[in-house]
């Protein structure tokens, strides 16, 4: 297993990089610790469910959602993995998305015997008797489990024992002068370290948050050094003399706020990742970092004392280079064009940034450039050349960011920042941008006009970013983006109306020009409080119903409002409602799908805070009856739907006022099968054993909930209706009496909520922390 290779998670659009499924009374207190936290100081996100109770017999939605919204998992199997129904659920899921969606599976066997698990011999045939004899009723659940078990023990693993990870000590000062031939050195919390004189000088790793003393010990010869990793240490000068590092390949000194320079880096001239972010001391960078030959990733982030970069910095096989935050750097280097292979350059928030030199142009291979909150007014016509560029980010900051609380700009600043905020952002053409994904214009003091009209030569366009901006009308047409997933309207304050009634017309008229959209859309009109005076909610929704449902597709959206429509036939009080279908609705060639609203505010802006919605079908048994008779089948809840919305503190103001949260379901998110199809056959991956009986007697439920456990996220009341043919045909009679309303912003995105369209979300960095 390689040894933590970055910290960069900004090529992810994934909400996690890693899910880490293990069984907690097994591993959680040793192992599973410690590569959780190797993997976040790698800057590799990851969620890891500390809350999970073995016992329990239903695995909660979220970690579904966890799942589907990570990039890779990895499964540690341990030696009473197998007795656990949550941690087969979640493996199960797994292999679901594994199959389906390209998710990546990393499997560690600790202290297991891999055979045994493909071939479910000794304790896991143990385990499988006890959950056959639980489960009786439904062997498609054992069957499923099974062949995810022996799925994921065919993949290529890593084999550990509780001898190897036991290496990884909590040590005092004379346990380490003892151990000379120690290579891999954790230390998880040392106070009493004032008389350490002594390091083994066979350690390859040196991993060691809040390192105490200001320097390494003097006689510590880091010959065989591989990873020295210092975060957060109070170290003030690294190391002394000219002492050759040739094998130092990681260092990380990561928020070092005692280093005051950094060192002469020729004595480690094999280094290919440097961490030096919130080293807020550091003026300058060591020029000798340009003659690092193999160095990727340089981080420089929140450097604040940088102000200038060596002159030489042309290294070829650099690719990542991040200065966010920097905001005392003047300038990039002109040698940055030598370059080559760069792919990723962040100067958001490097505010004293006016120009960018002209070479930076023959960087051909850059994928991902942030000019956020930059001086730049008028970005340089090479950007807009860029054939590889996926990401291209713009936004600007209504006023001075709160993270320069501490050390505010100068009045010159201050004005110089107004100045450039109150001109609308210069465009080029974008015709060049042929690999664009995601373009990103927040609060650019746009207006009509200002969007050169060739954008919709972007045609892998996925998510544009024109929140904060000073749009009256909709400034571009949903409906020729063919790979749109998002489109943000937020703070879109002088919003008023849509595009005129034409251009919907002409969808319905041309289905074949949508053919290959995604199969969800989504609005978002946070803060547009001029668009609802001039257009009721329920206008606009059922606008958007009546093209979603057309194209037959699910959408979601918010928008401002303070009631639920009257037209939700169903209301409650709270944050979840439930209801009865109808008897064997799947099968009711006139029922379209379920429409959901609910009131909500979030009072906090402090933090990025998640609502989530998830849309879940009960079956109910009318031959047997539970326990306490109410023939409720609670253990075979079949979730459809858990879409979520994050509002992030970076840029959304608090939501004081009441907003709405609506949703429609089409009826293949619910029942993606029909009886005849499905009755007396296998069940499909995540849904319940189903039979006639069963198909009778569902009741639906919708839920809002936060994944935080400071809930600032309030629902007040829910409403839902089930929707039939006969609603769309009473849409039409009110959208002919409305022609203010059109396409709209749709945002368009896949069917499964969870998958972002990304050609590799970080695949090198997780592949090389698993040394693939």
């Amino acid at each position: 297993m390689s040894l933590l290779p970055s910290t960069l998670s900004c090529i992810s659009r994934k909400k996690y990089d890693v899910f880490l499924s293990f069984r907690g009374e097994d591993t959680r207190k040793n192992f599973t610790d410690h590569l959780y936290d190797a993997l976040n100081r790698s800057g590799i996100i990851t969620f890891k469910d500390d809350s999970k109770m073995d016992a329990g017999e239903e695995i909660a939605p979220q970690l579904f959602r966890a799942i589907q919204q990570s990039w890779c998992s990895v499964i540690v199997f341990s030696g009473t993995y197998a007795f656990s129904s949550w941690c087969l659920e979640e493996l199960a899921e797994i292999v679901k998305q594994k199959n389906e969606k390209g998710h990546k599976v990393f499997p560690i066997f600790y202290d297991v015997n891999p055979s045994d698990l493909r071939k479910q011999k000794e304790k896991v045939e143990e385990a499988f008797a006890k959950l056959a004899e639980r489960y009786k009723e439904d062997k498609e659940k054992i069957l499923r489990w099974r062949n995810a078990l022996t799925q994921v023990a065919n993949i290529k693993g890593w084999h550990l024992n509780n001898r190897i990870s036991n290496k990884m000590l909590n040590l005092n000062v004379n346990a380490v002068s003892k151990m000379k031939k120690l290579r891999l050195l954790k230390v998880l919390c040392l106070s009493n370290c004032d008389e350490l004189k002594y390091l083994p000088n066979e350690l390859r790793l040196l991993d060691w948050m809040g390192y105490p003393l200001r320097f390494l010990p003097p006689s510590f010869q880091p010959d065989n050094l591989v990873a020295l990793l210092l975060p957060y240490s109070r170290i003030e000068q690294l190391w002394r003399g000219n002492h050759p590092l040739y094998k130092l390949k990681v260092l990380n000194l990561k928020g070092s706020k005692n280093l005051i320079e950094t060192p002469d880096f020729t004595i480690a001239p094999n280094l290919e990742i440097l961490i030096l972010e919130g080293c807020t001391r550091i003026v300058d960078v060591h020029p000798s970092v340009g003659v690092l030959s193999r160095l990727k990733l340089l981080n420089l982030r929140s450097c604040t004392s940088l102000r200038n970069l060596p002159t030489r910095i042309g290294i070829e096989s650099l690719e990542t280079l991040i200065l966010k935050d920097c905001r005392n750097l003047i300038s990039l280097p002109s040698s940055i064009g030598g370059c080559k292979c760069l792919k990723t350059l962040d100067l958001s928030g490097c505010y004293e940034v006016e120009n960018l030199p002209e070479n930076l142009q023959q960087v051909e291979l850059l994928e991902e450039l942030d000019l956020s909150g930059t001086a730049i007014a008028k970005p340089p016509s090479f950007i807009f050349q860029l054939k590889n560029l996926r990401v291209l980010s713009l936004n600007r900051l209504k006023t001075p960011s709160s993270k320069l609380a501490p050390n505010l700009p100068s009045l010159f600043q201050v004005f110089q920042r107004g100045r450039i905020e109150s001109v609308p952002l210069m465009l080029h053409s974008l015709s060049g941008l042929i690999s664009l994904r995601e373009l990103k214009l927040r609060s650019c003091n746009l207006r009509e006009g200002d969007i050169p009209s060739d954008i919709y030569c972007l045609h892998y366009l996925e998510k544009l970013e024109l929140g904060g901006n000073n749009f009256i009308r909709v400034p571009v047409s949903g409906v020729r983006f063919p790979s749109l997933q998002y489109l943000g309207l937020s703070n879109c304050r002088e919003l008023k109306s849509f595009p005129s009634l034409g251009a919907s017309r002409e969808l319905f008229a041309a289905p074949s020009k949508v053919c290959n959209a995604v199969d969800w859309t989504r609005f978002n009109e946070l803060h547009c409080y001029r668009l609802v005076e001039n257009i009721n909610a329920i206008t606009m929704l059922k606008f958007y119903l009546k093209q979603v449902a057309y194209l037959k597709k699910s959408f979601d959206g918010v928008i401002p409002g303070g009631e639920i429509p009257k037209w939700f036939s169903h209301q409650t009080v709270g944050s979840s409602i439930k209801i009865p279908l109808p008897n064997n609705i799947q099968n009711d060639s006139q029922w379209i799908g379920v429409a959901f609203c609910c009131i909500f505010v979030n009072d906090d802006a402090s933090r990025d805070e998640e609502l989530t919605c998830d849309a879940v079908i009960h079956h109910m048994n009318s031959g047997q009856a539970d326990s306490d008779g109410s023939g409720f089948r609670g253990r075979n809840p079949r979730r459809v739907s858990g879409d979520g919305w994050i509002f992030s503190k970076e840029y959304n103001q608090p939501i004081i006022k009441d907003h709405l949260y609506c949703c429609f379901l089409f009826r293949e998110r619910l029942y993606p099968f029909s009886l005849e199809d499905k009755c007396g056959e296998s069940e499909t991956e995540n849904s319940s054993t189903l039979d006639c009986s069963n198909q009778e007697f569902d009741e639906l439920q919708f839920s809002v909930t936060s994944d935080d456990s400071h809930i600032s996220v309030k629902v007040k009341k829910c409403g839902l209706r089930i929707v039939y043919q006969k609603d769309l045909e009473d849409i039409n009679e009110d959208s002919a009496a409305d022609g203010s309303i059109a396409e709209g912003p749709l945002i368009k995105r896949r069917h499964n909520v969870y998958e972002e369209t990304e050609a590799e979300p970080q695949p090198k960095r997780i592949h090389k922390f698993f040394n693939l």
